[in-house]
């Protein structure tokens, strides 16, 4: 039997991650496995998160004694409060009710992407720069370039083609299949908001991981509901956070709302 008072047993969750999918993305059945295509990081967060369970009961009273004969559950709320410090399509969209983001860019023309070259030809003159940011639009082939990722002119040797790379000045992205665009952008930053209507509450899975050294636990909210908003405050002795808190709901395919999976000899073997 393990001594009552052991030391290595005290849990400081030291990092953590959050990650967030549509409903029905596939998830990991570990702590350990990275999630996969459909998650998204939400990025830095002030201070790890808090857990909360309010589980509610009713007591059955009789006449023939003080104490209660039974109790009955009658509803059991878990939610998860944290605060993300990025700013990014994901957080943003998440801290204005799951609103929907449109980039405002104006598509240039159509493309072609040449196989193990990775030369972009573009229909019309492209007016880009070495370094400038680039996004796809409407993409067939071209693997492994994907619609919604920006990459980088890396060079641009005619006013109507270039190639590209993952980062400023980084390696040059050479497709292994041929490919076309029907569009292509320069990434401004430009975007509007399309803020949900009030009475829409925007669903959606969540994963939230903490560890402790080698120790690890990660916590799978299959179907998450905004239950807060958060409060932002705008301010130049301050970064711009937005704390908000999510319950989760019951499933509907019937599976468990919430999944724990963890590794610890402490608990596990």
């Amino acid at each position: 039997m393990a001594p009552a008072n052991n030391a290595s047993q005290v849990r400081v969750p030291g990092s953590g991650r959050i990650w967030k999918a549509p409903l029905g993305t596939a998830i990991p059945a570990d702590s350990t496995t990275a999630p996969g295509a459909g998650f998204v990081e939400l990025g830095f967060c002030t201070d790890g998160f808090v857990a909360k369970q309010d589980y509610k009961t009713k007591d059955v009273t009789v006449w023939q004694a003080l104490e209660p004969v039974r109790t009955i559950p009658t509803a059991l709320v878990r939610s998860f409060t944290f605060e993300l410090q990025q700013t990014n399509k994901d957080t943003l969209g998440l801290a204005w009710g799951g609103a929907a983001i449109t980039a405002n860019a104006t598509s240039i023309g159509t493309a072609t992407i040449a196989i193990t070259t990775g030369v972009v030809t573009s229909s019309v003159a492209h007016g880009l720069n070495v370094g400038d940011p680039f996004q796809f639009q409407g993409l067939t082939g071209a693997t492994p370039f994907v619609v919604g990722t920006t990459y980088y002119v890396l060079t641009a040797p005619t006013g109507t083609t270039l190639t590209l790379a993952a980062t400023v000045g980084g390696a040059l992205i050479a497709p292994t299949i041929a490919g076309t665009a029907t569009g292509f952008v320069k990434v401004t930053g430009s975007y509007s908001l399309a803020i949900p209507d009030a009475a829409s509450v925007a669903n959606f899975m969540l994963i939230i991981d903490w560890s402790d050294s080698v120790i690890s636990q990660r916590i799978i909210i299959q179907r998450a509901a905004l239950t807060s908003l958060p409060t932002v405050k705008f301010s130049r002795q301050d970064s711009i956070s937005y704390a908000m808190e999510v319950q989760a709901l019951a499933s509907i395919d019937g599976t468990k709302s919430v999944l724990v999976y963890g590794v610890d000899q402490a608990v596990g073997y």
